[in-house]
């Protein structure tokens, strides 16, 4: 396995894992490990650590993206989707996409007509999800059959990482792989040491359609503290109007203290910024949309945190992350873990 942040981040967002089908994902963490790994009935991957009767914290990633499914094959070959998770129809139109059969990827092409035979449409139209096809050269449903493709096959948008300036990364993807290399990386700084409580590791599934392997976590666990994984969108690119405190790419990760669905613990907060003061680790605190794994574990009763990286352009094919703030969030959470150890 790569030991180079960069190299391995590559690696992980470049396995397909839309929601509900994230086996590759977690045949990846299992290999990594190379140590027993508990699976519950939902999917989720679960490492614990120590047993002692000192305090108990979890750490949770969510393994899947947004992406696509097959609903149907039609009788001239194309295939019809249904979107699973956050994307916006605008982004769907003239996009490569690759189909994972269990005869291997199938490539394809969301089409989109030429504007030489679009006559009437308005060039600011926008074709929702339910009026485009796949396009995968075929001119028949048996055709397309023949080539391994199936109704509920998994679909992800073809995936280009690759650099941005000096330190910052692109690609589709990286919410949420950049959490689960960032647990990956807490894994090899601590698996050598020995706790007084329980420190949990958890890879959770489903987050992009309702946060729904997080939801059987809190239900079937406790913990003292959690905190949830995720990325941030920033408010540091173009377009965007400043209601939310400026979180920028490249100053650290952020304490999501308020979202959508969840307040985060005042107290967790003091905790963890009194630490990176002393760490010297940058952090930046947020108030933002959407919401994280941490909105619903936070029900169970233990005290939360959500804690992202700044990203840019979030859900798109695009995405944009700083590779400083992902090593500042594995010292922050590493630094955590230890100082709640002690």
């Amino acid at each position: 396995m790569p030991k180079d942040l960069e190299d391995q981040l590559k690696e992980v967002v470049m396995l397909p894992g839309v929601s509900g089908y994230e086996d590759e994902v977690r045949n990846y963490i299992r290999k990594y490990l190379g140590k027993p790994l508990r699976e519950d009935a939902m999917g989720n991957l679960i490492f614990d650590m120590g047993s002692g009767k000192g305090p108990s914290i979890a750490i949770v990633a969510h393994m899947d993206e947004v992406g696509l499914v097959i609903s149907n094959i039609l009788d001239d070959g194309n295939i019809k989707f249904k979107v699973l998770g956050g994307i916006y129809d605008q982004m769907l139109a003239a996009r490569s996409v690759e189909i994972y059969t269990a005869k291997g990827v199938v490539r394809g092409a969301i089409g989109y007509n030429a504007p030489h035979l679009s006559v009437g449409r308005d060039a600011k139209d926008v074709i929702t999800w339910d009026k485009l096809v796949i396009d995968i050269g075929t001119r028949s449903r048996k055709e397309t059959e023949a080539l391994g493709v199936k109704f509920l096959d998994p679909v992800i948008l073809k995936k280009d990482f690759f650099k941005v300036n000096k330190d910052m990364v692109c690609s589709r993807a990286l919410d949420n792989r950049v959490g689960v290399t960032a647990l990956l990386k807490v894994f090899e700084n601590l698996k050598s040491m020995k706790f007084k409580g329980r420190v949990s590791l958890i890879w959770t599934v489903q987050e992009e359609i309702g946060l729904r392997g997080a939801n059987v976590i809190a239900n079937t666990m406790n913990f003292d503290y959690v905190i949830a994984l995720d990325t941030y969108s920033t408010t540091d690119c173009p377009g965007l109007e400043k209601f939310y405190q400026p979180v920028f790419l490249g100053k650290g990760p952020v304490l999501r203290m308020v979202d959508v669905r969840m307040i985060a613990s005042p107290k967790f907060r003091a905790k963890i910024e009194s630490l990176a003061k002393k760490e010297k680790i940058p952090v930046q605190f947020g108030v933002t949309g959407g919401s994280t794994d941490g909105a619903i574990i936070q029900t169970s009763g233990a005290i939360t945190m959500p804690i992202g990286i700044p990203m840019r352009y979030t859900h798109s094919a695009t995405e944009i992350v700083h590779l400083g703030d992902l090593a500042n969030l594995i010292k922050l959470l590493t630094a955590t873990v230890k100082e709640i150890q002690k």
